[in-house]
């Protein structure tokens, strides 16, 4: 008969009567079940009759499970053998699942729980398995597609036109299995949608679309869904547009007109996809279920708290669903970036309608413009350092991070600004949380790389039983070269570069010889050989981790909370790569960081500015001049990217703009600059300038007088063969010369330069040459530096009055710049007088700190 008939002769008739119920399903199932060996046909048949018998509500977890994988990979495998372009059909198992449950959300569900989801599930047996079946039929389609294509040579590297037809029909394949599966998947191929350095063009062209063109669900349902949510009368104040003008994962959107008590307002008005949470918990519970042993199986030793990744996923995933979580988000982070001088101006949330939201329906006011990565302005650059900026800020100031920044959810405003949409998927990060990532991403873009190992630990990525690994030299040289690595910028094919690895194509060809050598240590030799030898990077990285591999075990992985940060930070590179292929978003972080640290008055931020600017032993240490040039250059490229949009600095931001519009009056950053040293409560930068300061005018002195004095008591002066006379008399001295030579006095009294004295005025003369290199630059990009005229001496000046008298007015502040001056003073003048009192304190306790030093006075003391 039928397979199906065939099945039944396997399974118990209640079994057989419930998988009858799955068709398509069922089909694919028995049709591979028949086929299998006697022995498995046995278990199967052990198994169904035993879950038969029993109440299947107390059925354990895990015997569904294997229930799942068996069927599942009889499916998948018949699937993938007679593999077929996936059809558009929508959200087609997301419906069928919706029609199940209905439209109204099961209340056990509404709070992430592993458990209560798994009770819930188990009490719908037939809906569990028929989403876990169709999962796994259409992935393992879509795998067994790519196996053959790779097997029959469908992606020659030769015949680029075929590769890309290729790619093309799988990317759409891809594309519409993702949509018919549902929201998780969906979510999946929004974040591979913004790495154009990890997929081909094709897949990042059609997986776009997943950002806000997913097929809609009936406008029938919103409008139902609006009114149960928000009640008949306030629903009828919401006039939506016939269609919806967009379309994502959770819910589409809809341009209304709120006829609120202010008058009649344009809003945005969001409503959820009916079915959404009870779709998105099955799909978490079946993740949840098969992960941790697909991960053993694939990483036998590994440690990674894959259950503890995984509830942190579903946890936020759920809140996601909340829509008056969404609301308090939005609300919360415009009220706090608003309170900001440096990004308030430019990035915005847009506000909240709340009598017209609710837990699936989210109503807020309508915001012109167009998404980031379509528009064609040209502050878009700067617009994607904004963005970046403002992540960092969420992540290491405001304690709660926007974890869904796909180019769908950050547009250019109308006026020039960023608008961060859809706070429903936020994560949360603790003050010791931040200060760990700020002192690791301070070491990484310094490049001191020395220092990440400990930063990994600070951070939770090295388990406590493995912390006696980060004092192995093999482990902090390989940490050391795969941070440099990844710091170069340029995604994947940067990184591949900077570990002297081939190019992509050569790499795949490389890949296809390396397969026919079936040794595996040959097969390793083969691709070191390949990678520059026993003494590129790539071996020496992989002899000190094979050592640290048999010494300690899998050392790493990934912390719980750490997962969604990851998420949201790739799509960044990956928009930024998308401008610029050899973006750096390490490089790129500098900027924010540099700010941080230059404002933040917190004792754990003190030390990172410390640590980066004067070492590990802080400020006993020698100033860094290259490292103070870095932080000021980023901190005065942070200063123009936050200017807003009308404003002189930010118009004059762009690659080869003139810096004429700076030059008429005091530039942005260095006004900022002026105000974080002279801040009447002090900060890490005025006790850093007061500090060098201080050291300076104390090494200075010593050398004035030193140089003043020094000549006469130098070796073989007079004075100085008087007082090895004197020396000489011995006991006699006590009668003959009682009294102190002016050689003894010097020596006593007089301070000499020091080791630290030397050092100091070495970094003074660096930093020196420094400013004077920086003011060249300023002069060779076009912006006059006052000085004499060209082609004139300075002798001719005093023969000629009216030159001298023109070069000396030309040098005058002009009519704009000496008032901004003016009404900069009474800003900086109580800063001024505070500081000033400090920098006498600190003069102080360095003149005491000199004269207690146990050699001073020595003559005095025998």
């Amino acid at each position: 008969g039928s397979p199906m008939e065939a099945a039944g002769a396997i399974v118990p008739s209640e079994v057989y009567a419930a998988l009858a119920q799955l068709p398509e399903e069922a089909a694919a199932a028995a049709a591979a079940l028949t086929a299998a060996p006697p022995e498995l046909q046995a278990a199967v048949r052990a198994w169904t009759l035993a879950a038969s018998e029993a109440d299947l509500s107390s059925v354990p977890w895990s015997v569904w499970g294997t229930a799942v994988v068996v069927a599942g990979m009889a499916a998948g495998g018949f699937a993938g053998a007679n593999a077929r372009g996936a059809r558009e059909e929508g959200m087609d198992e997301w419906a069928r699942l919706a029609q199940t449950v209905g439209e109204q959300e099961p209340e056990e569900l509404k709070q992430y729980s592993p458990e209560a989801a798994q009770e819930y599930f188990k009490k719908r047996p037939l809906v569990l398995l028929r989403r876990a079946l169709r999962s796994i039929t259409l992935l393992g389609s879509f795998s067994t597609s790519l196996y053959l294509d790779s097997k029959m040579n469908r992606r020659p590297e030769d015949d680029e036109a075929m590769r890309n037809r290729t790619d093309s029909t799988r990317a759409e394949q891809l594309r519409a299995l993702l949509v018919r599966l549902g929201p998780t998947y969906v979510k999946l191929g929004q974040v591979l949608s913004s790495r154009q350095d990890l997929l081909p063009a094709p897949y990042i062209e059609r997986l776009r679309t997943l950002q806000d063109a997913v097929p809609p669900f009936d406008d029938a349902a919103a409008r139902r869904i609006l009114s149960d949510e928000l009640g008949p009368s306030v629903a009828a104040q919401l006039a939506l547009s016939e269609r919806p003008l967009a379309s994502a994962s959770l819910g589409q959107v809809y341009r209304a007109t709120w006829k609120g008590a202010t008058g009649p307002q344009t809003v945005a008005v969001k409503v959820q996809r009916p079915g959404a949470l009870s779709a998105i918990s099955l799909d978490i519970a079946i993740i949840r279920f098969f992960s941790p042993t697909l991960y053993k199986i694939n990483e036998p030793k590994g440690n990674l708290d894959v259950v503890g990744l995984i509830d942190e996923w579903g946890l936020r995933f759920i809140d996601e669903l909340d829509y008056g979580l969404e609301a308090g988000n939005g609300e919360a982070f415009s009220a706090l970036i608003a309170s900001r001088s440096d990004l308030g101006p430019v990035v915005m949330s847009p506000a909240v309608v709340r009598q017209a939201s609710g837990r699936r329906v989210l109503t807020t006011e309508w915001v012109d413009g167009c998404r980031l990565d379509e528009s064609n302005e040209g502050d878009v650059g700067r617009l994607c350092a904004v963005a970046l900026s403002t992540y960092l800020c969420m992540l290491l100031d405001l304690g709660t991070l926007h974890v869904d920044p796909h180019p769908g959810n950050l547009l250019r405003t109308s006026d020039g600004r960023l608008c961060i949409l859809d706070w429903g998927l936020v994560t949360t990060v603790t003050p010791a949380q931040s200060d760990a990532i700020l002192q690791f991403i301070a070491h990484l873009v310094s490049k001191d790389f020395s220092k990440v190992d400990a930063d990994l630990s600070a951070m939770g990525f090295v388990p406590p039983e493995k912390l006696a690994a980060l004092a192995d030299d093999g482990l902090s040289s390989s940490i050391a070269t795969i941070f440099s690595a990844l710091a170069a910028g340029g995604g994947a094919a940067g990184f591949r570069s900077e570990l002297g690895l081939p190019p992509e194509e050569e790499l795949k060809e490389l890949r296809k010889k390396i397969r026919k050598i079936k040794d595996r240590e040959e097969r390793k030799a083969a691709f070191i050989e390949a990678a520059g030898g026993s003494q590129s990077k790539v071996a020496t990285l992989s002899r000190d981790l094979e050592d640290v591999q048999k010494k300690y075990g899998n050392v790493f992985t990934i912390p719980a909370y750490f997962g969604y940060i990851l998420r949201a930070f790739s799509v960044l590179e990956g928009i930024g790569l998308a401008q610029d292929p050899n973006y750096s978003i390490a490089n790129e972080c500098y900027p924010f960081v540099a700010r941080r640290l230059l404002t933040d008055r917190s004792p754990s931020n003190k030390r990172a500015l410390e640590q980066l600017l004067y070492g590990a032993q802080g400020p006993k240490a020698r100033l860094s001049v290259e490292r103070v040039q870095q932080l000021s250059e980023a901190f005065q490229t942070y200063t123009q990217t936050t200017q807003t949009a009308g404003s002189p600095a930010a118009a004059g931001n762009g690659k080869g703009s003139s810096h004429a519009a700076e030059s008429q009056g005091i530039p942005a950053a260095t006004k900022e600059a002026l105000r974080l040293m002279l801040a009447p409560e002090g900060g890490p930068l005025q006790d850093i300038v007061l500090r060098e300061v201080a050291r300076f005018s104390g090494a200075a002195m010593v050398d004035t007088v030193e140089r003043a004095v020094g000549e006469a008591f130098a070796e073989n002066s007079l004075l100085y063969q008087q007082n090895a006379l004197v020396q000489n008399l011995g006991p006699a001295r006590v009668f003959l010369a009682p009294f102190p030579t002016p050689y003894e006095l010097y020596d006593g009294l007089i301070p000499r330069k020091s080791a630290d004295d030397e050092s100091t005025l070495e970094v003074a003369a660096a930093l020196t040459e420094a400013l004077a290199g920086s003011a060249a630059t300023a002069v060779e990009s076009g912006v006059e530096a006052p000085g004499l005229p060209a082609g004139m001496d300075p002798d001719d000046l005093l023969q000629d009055p009216q030159a001298a008298a023109a070069m000396l007015l030309s040098s005058l502040p002009s009519e704009e710049l000496a008032q901004e001056i003016m009404e900069l003073l009474p800003e900086l003048a109580p800063g001024a007088q505070a500081a000033a009192l400090r920098l006498a304190a600190l003069l102080l306790e360095q003149s005491a700190a000199r004269l207690g030093e146990p050699e001073k006075g020595r003559a005095f003391l025998q």
